[in-house]
């Protein structure tokens, strides 16, 4: 290998190490949203980094880095997903769901209505398409766009359009299925779209083997 060669695979781990210290988390967060599955996350974080170095010459500058790392972390865990077939993971869920209601934060409420209501919104989200996953959580995490959503999923923004409010409508459906859940508002208002949060892990994943130079 030619000296020039060398230096740069070595500027290319640098920045990938740098990419990796700043972005592991957001990055593990995306494929945890996705997978449902903490060890799975994980594996797809270590990927993404993977990829991140293979193709480093593809990043263009001018772009945040986050959104670029993003679109390579999404089609990792949906290839995942395709790969062990696997429509919903009985994993337990490491996530919390945001406020519900577009009114804000509720005060006064039934502490345990919440909690259902929580596990009601988790246990839809496992039941969605991978594809609907990953658009929930990159447009109510993440706040992305229909149009760069669609760049990551490799479709249009139309049809990103249809995914959310199909998914929307399925989380709505399975709240108004709950007698718990459903005592949201006086009058029996509708719920607002849900906002997905999911948790990052108590421990940031190791780097992966091309961020550590092996």
């Amino acid at each position: 290998m030619r000296r020039t060669d060398v230096i740069d695979q070595e500027l290319r781990r640098q920045a990938v190490d740098r990419a990796y210290r700043d972005h592991a988390d957001d990055v593990y967060r995306v494929a945890f949203g996705i997978l449902r599955d903490p060890d799975g996350a994980v594996d797809a974080t270590h990927d993404t980094f993977a990829r991140a170095f293979e193709r480093w010459e593809q990043y263009d500058a001018n772009r945040p880095l986050r959104a670029w790392l993003h679109g390579i972390v999404t089609n990792t865990a949906l290839d995942a997903l395709r790969r062990r077939r696997v429509r919903q993971l009985a994993v337990p869920v490491l996530g919390r769901v945001a406020e519900l209601e577009s009114g804000g934060p509720r005060s006064g409420g039934d502490p345990a209505v919440e909690v259902v209501r929580r596990r009601i919104v988790d246990e839809g989200l496992a039941t969605l398409k991978p594809e609907a996953r990953a658009a929930v959580v990159l447009r109510h995490y993440y706040g992305y766009d229909y149009a760069e959503i669609a760049g990551f999923l490799r479709t249009s923004p139309g049809n990103v359009g249809s995914i959310l409010s199909r998914a929307h409508a399925t989380l709505r459906g399975r709240l108004a299925a709950e007698p718990a859940a459903s005592e949201t508002r006086p009058g029996g208002a509708a719920l607002s779209q849900p906002t997905v949060v999911a948790s990052p892990p108590e421990t940031r994943p190791a780097p992966p083997p091309a961020a550590n130079g092996r």
